[in-house]
């Protein structure tokens, strides 16, 4: 009776030992979505030099910004032939301009209405409203209604921002440019007098919030909760102290503030601000780049370091050829292990990073892309489909590409590397075995 309890005893421990085994084989064999690796799908090529993607909610079509002044849509994995919109003879394409920006609000559905942001002729900043015509597929642009114009500095043609975007509050909110040049010569960014180098929020209507404040002359109205209302800044003013915001966005789950603020020659910025934040805040440029102080002709007020500015809740410098932060989203298309990551690029380098907000890590994602990644001068932008997917855009190629977990299980599961893993296990199981046996 005690060798067979023995005999028991020795089965069970084996039974663990097995099961110890198949979990680390299953832990080493595993899809790779759920260690958080990404992948890209090509969703549509063949585009003119695209610059940004958007949809309207719950729509499965993609609307593609391409830099001449043209929108394209993307259908069935097809560019259509027609332009959903063609303003290409009202746009300027000279140094950073082009039709740059595309938003929808949340009733497109039944409004028909949409807001596109361009430079114009004189290069200057344009953001007007069109509308659909009877072809749903096809914009009106004789529908032009000008929401908004910023005057630009004739001596540049660079920092002209580039994204607009609605917010759960049902504004628009666009950041622009310092309005370029080598740090900021005119001092745009601190200037609390200039819409330049600040993120502004307006109400562009056509309903009206019964709060909202006219401003004499324009076609939008001032949200009541603007942070300087009433104030010496402009009441269109929600931040400021930014140099070249070109890519920026909402967490579509919460509403948090993610801005890609590309820097001068030695920082490159991510800035962050709260879904919940009263606005007012300052990010610095060009007292600041990053969390450096810019000693080359800086604002002369506030100084460096001053408690009053919000730094970068990240930041990379020059040394590995990256030189353009193109920013990005929060990953929220579905429960793997990329949700919650913050994606972002570098146009001059073409990669592709994810930034976790809780840890503070950042993770190359460049080698998971392929072919939507390491693409020298060729991404431009990332958006969200209407399903909230997450797509990246590279002008050069003229392409557009989907970001989702893989799916794919591991390759050479039990026979490459996760087999050299296994053998120290499997050998001292069976010394064991023997020396049992011997006994």
């Amino acid at each position: 009776m005690a060798a067979r309890g023995v005999r028991r005893a020795g089965l069970a421990t084996r039974g663990v030992r097995c099961a110890g085994v198949a979990a680390l084989l299953a832990l080493l064999c595993a899809p790779a979505w759920a260690q958080g690796v990404a992948r890209s799908e090509l969703v549509a090529s063949g585009l003119a030099q695209p610059l940004t993607v958007a949809a309207p909610v719950g729509d499965s079509r993609l609307f593609v910004a391409e830099e001449a002044g043209r929108v394209r849509i993307v259908a069935g994995g097809s560019v259509l032939p027609t332009p959903f919109l063609d303003i290409a003879t009202r746009v300027s394409t000279s140094g950073e301009g082009g039709l740059l920006g595309l938003a929808f609000p949340e009733d497109f559905a039944t409004s028909g209405w949409f807001v596109v942001y361009y430079t114009d002729l004189a290069n200057d900043s344009v953001i007007s409203r069109f509308s659909v015509s009877e072809n749903p597929d096809v914009a009106d642009p004789n529908s032009e209604e000008v929401l908004l114009w910023i005057d630009q500095p004739d001596a540049h043609t660079n920092h002209r921002g580039g994204t607009i975007h609605f917010g759960r509050d049902g504004f628009l909110w666009f950041a622009t440019g310092d309005g370029g040049g080598s740090n900021d010569p005119d001092e745009q960014a601190q200037n609390p007098n200039s819409l330049l180098g600040k993120m502004l929020r307006i109400d562009v209507g056509p309903a009206f919030a019964p709060d909202s404040l006219v401003v004499a002359g324009e076609a939008y109205r001032i949200p009541a909760d603007n942070p300087f209302v009433g104030a010496a800044p402009r009441d269109e003013i929600w931040a400021f102290g930014l140099r070249n915001p070109f890519r920026w966005s909402f967490d579509r789950l919460n509403g948090d503030v993610w801005i890609g603020d590309v820097g001068q020659g030695a920082r490159e910025e991510v800035s962050f601000e709260p879904a919940n934040d009263p606005g007012g805040r300052n990010y610095g440029w060009d007292v600041m780049e990053g969390t450096r102080c810019n000693t080359a002709d800086p604002a002369p007020a506030p100084p460096c370091n001053d408690p009053s500015l919000t730094l970068p809740v990240y930041e990379y410098d020059h040394s590995l050829d990256e030189c353009s932060i193109i920013g990005g989203f929060v990953y929220r298309s579905d429960s793997s292990l990329l949700r919650g990551l913050y994606f972002f690029g570098d146009f001059c380098t073409g990669r592709v990073f994810t930034f976790q907000p809780s840890t503070g890590n950042v993770v190359d994602r460049t080698a998971e892309l392929g072919a939507a990644a390491d693409s020298d001068f060729d991404l431009v932008s990332f958006g969200e489909d209407g399903f909230g997917r997450l797509l990246l855009v590279q002008r050069g190629s003229g392409r557009v590409h989907r970001i989702s977990p893989n799916s794919r299980p591991s390759p050479g599961c039990g026979f490459g590397p996760e087999l050299v893993l296994l053998l120290p296990v499997l050998t001292a199981a069976r010394r064991r075995r023997g020396r049992r046996a011997a006994s």
